[in-house]
């Protein structure tokens, strides 16, 4: 499964709208939407809350959102999520979960009230918030949602969780420091994955188990410049922030016994914003026809036991997903494309390995990070190199997009690409830059009385 971008703001807009980021207007001078932000995600665009919404679904959501917060009215909270579709919102994190949130002293000395912030619903309950218990509260958040629907056979229920599990700053619980041999990491991991278990678990006691489709997946790579901190991509070059596999590639999992045989694997290429389509003509919502939706219903493609699958005439035919592009853009610039079995390069940033980073004051003893640092992080920066020819891999037989391919013996693919991509650049209509807009009112504050902006901190 591929994510639409490899930073979180544009890849969870594209998740939930299965759109494009550019399209949407999730680009701009910062990479990321930011607390100085007074945009958002646009009000025109449609959720797949909204969508099943349409279709009778309760909607509900706890964890990072990350998609706005305030317009250019202190505390209006125009770009929430309860104002996207989701009825219930319990506990949150409008923003993330960042470096200078970390109280345990380990990178800085205390947390920053900016960028901090704890939410229910649409109220500040904490800044700077605390880590302490905050995955079991966003647990029983969610167990609560689910047990309120257990009997509401006639209206089912959409929720979508997002854990602060494993962005930095890494935390984790008491009964998991520790734990892992892998250090801060495992040990966050290892909290994540019991949260799943629990929710998973208080699915299966309410005897929804054969009735509900769980699907786990992330918004993209893992930080790979953050040493033991940061994940490790595998065998995939790059990571968050980049356009190789490592900062594209996430796990695609779906569970829903009766309907998907335990143990399977697809090998059907993915993208995170053929979610929106499929999950809402799976249910017989309708796709809007109003805008282009980049994403694909995929119901056919999927190992899915469901009638209505059978009939489709609006999913792709195989030989069409042979050669569907992906695009990747960073802001408004095409990095990348996967096409058929291969990936083409535009644009790169430099990528070092772990054992370079090792090798520098970047990491120190044990896989220390000194920094929250990325190598390259501007899309139109002198770290970015352009490619003329581009890059040419074989990521079915290549997947570490280790070998570039000789593009001279292959004018023919770069051909039916350049034919493929000037089709899509003359039906893309940028959406207004969101991310370059910035207004110190948008700044969530709990106390404008209080010029640190600190409330309910231990």
């Amino acid at each position: 499964m591929y994510t639409a971008s490899s930073l979180c703001s544009p890849s969870r807009a594209a998740l939930l709208t299965g759109r494009l980021p550019v399209r949407i207007g999730m680009y701009g001078y910062q990479m990321n939407l930011t607390p100085l932000s007074p945009k958002g995600l646009p009000d025109e665009e449609i959720t797949l809350a909204e969508a099943l919404k349409d279709v009778g679904y309760s909607t509900g959501m706890v964890g990072k959102w990350h998609l706005g917060i305030n317009g250019w009215i202190p505390m209006d909270g125009k770009y929430l999520p309860y104002r996207n579709g989701f009825d219930y919102v319990g506990t949150n994190l409008p923003y993330t979960n960042l470096w200078s949130c970390d109280e345990s002293q380990t990178h800085v000395d205390k947390p920053q009230s900016f960028g901090c912030y704890l939410y229910r619903n649409a109220t500040i309950i904490q800044q700077p918030f605390s880590h302490e218990n905050l995955t079991r509260t966003l647990v029983e958040d969610a167990k609560t949602f689910i047990r309120q629907h257990q009997t509401q056979i006639e209206k089912p229920f959409f929720f979508y969780m997002s854990f602060a599990h494993v962005h930095v700053s890494l935390f984790s619980s008491k009964e998991f420091d520790g734990s892992s041999k892998r250090g801060m990491y495992g040990d966050n991991i290892r909290e994540m994955s019991w949260g799943v278990g629990e929710v998973m678990s208080e699915i299966k006691r309410l005897g929804m188990d054969d009735n509900t489709l769980v699907l786990f997946s992330s918004d993209n790579g893992g930080h790979s410049e953050l040493c033991n901190e940061g994940g490790d991509n595998g065998i995939f070059r790059g990571g968050k922030a980049n356009y190789f596999e490592g900062g594209l590639r996430v796990p695609g999992i779906m569970r829903w016994p009766g309907h998907i045989s335990p143990g399977i694997v697809s090998s059907t290429v993915i993208s995170q914003m053929d979610l929106f389509p499929t999950l809402v003509t799976m249910v017989g919502g309708e796709v809007p026809i109003d805008r282009k939706i980049d994403g694909l219903n995929m119901l056919p493609h999927l190992p899915l036991n469901i009638s209505s699958a059978d009939d489709m005439e609006t999913t792709p035919k195989p030989t069409e997903l042979d050669i569907r592009p992906l695009f990747f853009y960073c802001n408004d610039n095409l990095f990348a494309v996967r096409y058929g079995a291969f990936k083409i390069h535009y644009r790169t940033m430099p990528v070092k390995s772990r054992l370079e980073y090792g090798q520098t004051n970047t990491c120190l003893e044990a896989g220390f990070p000194t920094q929250n640092y990325f190598n390259c992080l501007w899309c139109g920066s002198f770290c970015v190199d352009k490619h003329d020819p581009p890059l040419i891999y074989n990521v079915e037989a290549d997947p570490g997009e280790t070998y570039p391919l000789n593009p001279k013996l292959y004018g023919d693919l770069l051909a039916n690409l350049s034919d493929v991509v000037n089709e899509h650049k003359a039906g893309l209509e940028p959406g207004e830059p969101i991310f370059s807009s910035f207004a110190p009112s948008s700044i969530p504050c709990c106390n404008p009385d209080n010029p640190g902006c600190s409330c309910n901190y231990p």
